[in-house]
């Protein structure tokens, strides 16, 4: 057989092992990857010389169907054959090095089921094994705040601007945070049920559904947002919300914490990366959906947050010249975004009208 009658046949198993997942026959599932991966290796000794690139796709995708398989032995022994190869290009050799992280992690008992995020931060000051504690907590924060309010949507729930999410909520989809292997700073974000579902409510939802739609929106913010997220979220209130909680995630221009992270679920081969590109490309999507009007032009307040009163409307920011500004209209914006900022560098964008400012945006400064 040839490398694309291999590749044809892994193809196949793979979608069959995919519809089984879904449908909840987890054994099934692992036994149809094991063929795909098992007929892809069989592609990857066909691919001709000089196709490098083709290598490197396939032998990127044996390994993965490896690893979804839970062939954790075979899965690293594949990897470590492919790493020693001349023939791997370097985008796949950073695919296959990131795939052997997952690995470790999985061998380690950190095994990633539908209802995990493996999140990988990367360069600046991250080393190995080790992170910031702030950038951590920061971005683990971010995260839960995106798994609630995935689940007040998938729920149909009214759009949450102030407290944190009901007792319902928080009881049935609380995440929970575990150290990964090293390998640049890995953690995982794993949603654990606190209470038994109920099987005659149908509004109920499977952690790893939950998941799933949050990967989805989060990758939709980064790669199609003024596209592909309309199709995931009708709701303005909470497409804004999504995408600035997204774009808190990704680096600050200046890079200086870290650099890249990345974010991965037991159904992607490779991961999603958030970098500096993506902060701007979510930016340009925001300033989209709200225009200034005519008589307003938008500036940029540098500074310190020192207080806010979003009930009353204001936040306040001690500027670098040591004066401080009050910026009207901040009801908008979400406290669990907002809250966090207090005493933290912040850039506030706001519309300058007379003497007058009202708030449209805010990021932190890292």
């Amino acid at each position: 057989m040839t490398w694309l009658e291999h590749h044809r046949l892994s193809e196949r198993y793979a979608s069959e092992a995919y519809i089984a997942s879904n449908s909840g026959e987890h054994s099934r599932a692992q036994q149809l990857y094991s063929l795909a991966a098992q007929a892809e290796e069989h592609a990857l000794r066909e691919v001709a010389p000089g196709k490098d690139r083709t290598y490197g796709i396939t032998a990127v995708s044996a390994v993965a169907l490896r690893f979804k398989a839970s062939q954790w032995t075979d899965a690293r022994a594949l990897a470590y054959q492919c790493l020693a190869s001349e023939r791997l290009p370097e985008f796949a050799s950073q695919q296959v090095e990131d795939l052997l992280q997952t690995i470790k992690a999985s061998q380690a008992g950190i095994v990633l089921d539908g209802a995990q995020m493996l999140i990988s931060i990367r360069g600046g000051n991250i080393v190995h094994g080790g992170a910031p504690l702030d950038v951590v907590v920061g971005k683990y924060q971010k995260l839960s705040s995106i798994i609630y309010r995935t689940a007040e949507f998938m729920k149909n729930l009214p759009h949450r601007r102030r407290g944190e999410p009901s007792q319902e909520i928080k009881g049935s989809y609380k995440p929970w945070l575990f150290q990964a292997a090293p390998g640049s700073y890995q953690f995982t974000v794993s949603i654990q049920e606190t209470r038994q579902l109920n099987m005659f409510d149908i509004t109920d939802m499977d952690p790893r559904q939950v998941v799933g739609r949050t990967f989805d929106i989060i990758k939709a913010c980064v790669e199609s947002p003024s596209h592909e997220l309309l199709n995931i979220v009708q709701r303005d209130e909470y497409r804004d919300s999504f995408l600035k909680l997204t774009r808190d995630l990704a680096p600050t221009v200046k890079g200086k914490e870290f650099n890249r992270i990345e974010i991965k679920t037991a159904f992607q081969a490779t991961p999603l990366s958030l970098t500096v590109n993506t902060r701007h490309l979510i930016n340009d999507a925001i300033r989209a959906s709200r225009p200034t009007s005519p008589d307003e032009r938008e500036i940029e307040i540098n500074g310190v947050l020192r207080a806010l009163h979003l009930d009353n409307d204001w936040i306040e920011v001690l500027r670098e010249d040591g004066q401080t500004v009050r910026i009207t209209r901040a009801e908008e914006d979400i406290d669990d975004r907002i809250g966090p900022m207090v005493n933290q560098p912040v850039m506030v964008r706001a519309a300058q009208s007379g003497g007058n400012l009202r708030f449209i945006d805010i990021e932190a400064i890292e």
